[in-house]
């Protein structure tokens, strides 16, 4: 039986797949993660980690034409094998084949060349303010891991994003871990979300009381969806980001690719 993969070779192809088959495509691009990595070398869990996201920015977002900056070269493996190398993935890491990280000489979808980490705000900064002096129009979406943010050059990153308040779509990509588990101040605080079966329940008894209220009920649903985005954005990460001056959205289940496709098309297109 043929795979989902054999037939996508570019994002174009990517596109043609209806969007409930592409968790099959990436399981199939997991398990050509791991065939090649067992045969060649490589970084293979923090690539694995990151398909489900490499999967729904190229089904999102115009690639190449918007440009797609990874923090770490070794999340991008999943991102290689959707832009026209998956025959060569099998010699990544060897003499004459192709690179373990993003590498523009490789690739027109590799917009920046990356080795390793707290490198992609700024570097997608530059694009953005070069893109905006050339009067062009295009997105630029960085992709930084929970690890990677420690560093203070992604902080002048986001310091300077938020000064010069330009359209940027920065994906913060939190599993709670680099090398090794993280640790420090920072990790604690990205770490904190609102989980739990009976907050989930009474949520959906709220909504349920709400909108059976005779004429005013959507309206009441719409507050109170408002007044619990805020509340997130306070109890968790986001109240970092707001304070730079970004709009947060999240958390998010990073492996949930309907949820990852929809909340990437309104940073896509926010109004």
């Amino acid at each position: 039986m043929s795979k989902l993969l054999d037939t996508i070779n570019n994002p174009d192809d990517l596109k043609k797949l209806p969007a409930e088959k592409l968790p099959a495509l990436a399981h199939e691009i997991r398990e050509e993660i791991v065939n090649g990595i067992s045969k060649t070398g490589g970084h293979l869990a923090s690539s694995l980690g990151a398909v489900d996201i490499a999967v729904a920015i190229h089904y999102v977002f115009n690639t190449p034409d918007d440009k797609v900056v990874w923090d770490v070269g070794h999340q991008a493996y999943a991102h290689k094998i959707l832009t026209e190398r998956r025959e060569a993935f099998k010699t990544i890491r060897q003499l004459g084949g192709i690179s373990g990280f993003p590498k523009p000489s490789e690739s027109i979808y590799d917009a920046f060349g990356v080795g390793h980490s707290s490198t992609s705000i700024s570097a997608a900064m530059g694009m953005v303010v070069a893109r905006d002096l050339n009067h062009e129009n295009y997105n630029v979406i960085a992709i930084i891991g929970d690890g990677s943010l420690t560093a203070g050059l992604a902080f002048e990153g986001l310091n300077q994003a938020g000064h010069l308040k330009k359209d940027i779509i920065v994906v913060l990509n939190d599993n709670e871990m680099s090398i090794s588990q993280n640790v420090g101040a920072l990790s604690s605080f990205l770490s904190r979300k609102i989980t739990g079966r009976l907050a989930t329940r009474l949520k959906k008894e709220a909504e349920g009381f709400f909108i059976s209220i005779p004429r005013i009920g959507s309206r009441l649903v719409s507050f109170a969806k408002r007044a619990e985005d805020s509340l997130i954005a306070l109890l968790t990460s986001g109240m970092l980001f707001e304070g730079l001056g970004f709009h947060y959205i999240g958390p998010i289940d990073g492996h949930d690719i309907e949820e990852l496709i929809s909340t990437l098309s309104d940073a896509k297109d926010p109004d």
